[in-house]
């Protein structure tokens, strides 16, 4: 691949060649250097400190105007979305060992070279221009003609690395065209097969789609469907789960105030089948383990009528805020909230009903966590198991004879999934797993005892759940 490599700085393009005239303004493009720069600021963060990239995104980019917002948004998720093919493409035209680069100019590439090959409204010559002022503002003019190079490198030779790409062996390829690392696309190859692990990418490089959970305890449904219809704002009732709407249009949907009034809970689909097979009743005591941001919890509620108790715990004290904000907002009167680690439980009071909404890798959510599949190691799996078996034993000790536990996770993995349960009913005797079969659509059943859904199967997140009993010895 040398000959596609140049560190020579350009100042221009030979006439005639392929993306001058992309480069050639033909009117002014509006800045937007400020938000580059935080796109910048924001991918190195993630990459460097560890940070969660919907964290950030919550609590950084308030100050811009809304097309700055946008901006940001769309590039941050983008460039750690196609990460590894953005890298590929890069390091083919970088001289020296691409991943030495400097992490600030790794972003600053990754985010240009995302524009140039995702978004096409934007002019090539606009991204750029400003992609070399800010490396020539933050480093040196060496650094930002290293930058300039690379990307009318880039521009000039994208045609032939797809050419390229597409000669690679089918892994390493399935690898760059999907932007999913090595290690865990040979994982999924080997337990689901390769049409399944080639959709599976697919459908997490898909923008996400986003549901809200009507909440009954404040909301009117027909007076909620008619303001969406008064403001054109479309939306969707799930066909199995009628509670959940999806939403198109986010952005106008949240300047109607449904979510301050606490009518809906922005929740995945997925997030609604352990509370349905948790089947809480009004006058129950129930406990939700994991509960942090609310989601299940307020769901919990909504069917206890706000009768009975609830106890949701977060090992996490900002967590613990929000998810009693969270709960606030939706009027669950009988939830009481507790900053405690569930191992460990702060009560020696004994539940009708335990939701075990465990701890896990995350690899089901792939399309809203983008960061994730860059962060975790086939260890996290092996350590996420050990802590799953830790959380359900204090479940068991704390749920009453005849009560019920639903285990569910938001991974596809079978390590922290079924693996789990068999390995907690080994050493739990007086646990027996339950037959699901009508309680749910089959299409969500895998065999009749768990509930498994994938992101490219049930256009949701990809989860786990299963329900046990506990039985007298």
């Amino acid at each position: 691949m040398n000959d596609l490599k140049d560190s020579t700085p350009e100042t221009s393009l030979p006439p005639g060649d392929d993306g001058e005239d992309a480069l050639s303004p033909k009117e002014k493009y509006p800045s937007q250097i400020n938000a580059r720069t935080k796109i910048i600021e924001i991918l190195t963060r993630v990459e460097t400190r560890q940070a969660f990239t919907d964290k950030l995104l919550e609590r950084e980019i308030d100050e811009f105007a809304e097309e700055d917002r946008n901006l940001i948004t769309e590039v941050v998720n983008g460039a750690l979305r196609w990460q590894y093919r953005l890298d590929w493409y890069l390091s083919q035209l970088y001289v020296g060992e691409y991943e030495n680069l400097i992490p600030d100019v790794k972003s600053n590439l990754r985010s240009a070279a995302y524009q140039l090959m995702y978004l096409d409204r934007i002019p090539p010559y606009a991204v750029l221009n400003e992609a070399v002022e800010i490396a020539k503002t933050r480093y040196n003019q060496k650094t930002a003609n290293l930058v300039n190079a690379i990307l009318r490198n880039f521009l000039r030779q994208q045609k032939k690395l797809e050419y390229v790409e597409m000669q690679l062996d089918y892994v390493p390829r399935l690898c760059v065209r999907y932007s999913h690392p090595t290690w865990l696309v040979q994982r999924w190859i080997e337990q689901w097969g390769v049409d399944e692990t080639l959709h599976l990418c697919e459908s997490n490089n898909d923008r996400p789609t986003l549901y809200a959970r009507l909440n009954f305890l404040h909301a009117d449904s027909g007076m909620l469907y008619k303001v969406l219809q008064e403001h054109n704002i479309p939306y969707q009732t799930h066909p199995d789960f009628p509670e959940f709407i999806r939403i198109d249009s986010f952005s106008d949907f949240r300047k109607l105030d449904f979510l301050r009034k606490g009518w809906v809970s922005v929740q995945d689909v997925s997030t609604g089948i352990p509370v349905r097979l948790l089947q809480p009743r009004p006058g129950e005591k129930v406990l939700d383990m994991c509960a942090a941001p609310g989601g299940k919890s307020g769901y919990i509620v909504d069917m206890m009528h706000n009768q009975g108790l609830l106890l949701a715990l977060d090992r996490h004290h900002n967590r613990a805020g929000q998810l009693y904000d969270n709960l606030h907002r939706l009027g669950a009167r009988i939830a009481f909230v507790a900053a405690a680690d569930a191992t460990q439980l702060p009560t020696a009071q004994k539940f009708d009903k335990i939701l075990l909404d465990a701890p896990c890798s995350g690899l089901g959510v792939l399309s809203k966590r983008v960061d994730l599949k860059w962060k975790r190691t086939l260890q996290d799996i092996e350590n996420m198991h050990r802590l799953q078996l830790q959380l359900l034993d204090a479940a068991a000790e704390a749920l009453r004879v005849e009560g019920k536990l639903v285990y569910s996770t938001c991974t596809i993995e079978p390590e922290e999934n079924e693996q789990v349960i068999e390995k907690f009913l080994q050493q739990h005797s007086d646990f027996i797993l339950e037959d699901l079969t009508g309680e749910i659509p089959e299409k969500y059943l895998w065999h009749k005892n768990y509930v498994r859904t994938f992101p490219h199967r049930h256009k949701m997140d990809g989860s786990f759940a299963a329900r046990l009993r506990k039985i007298a010895r």
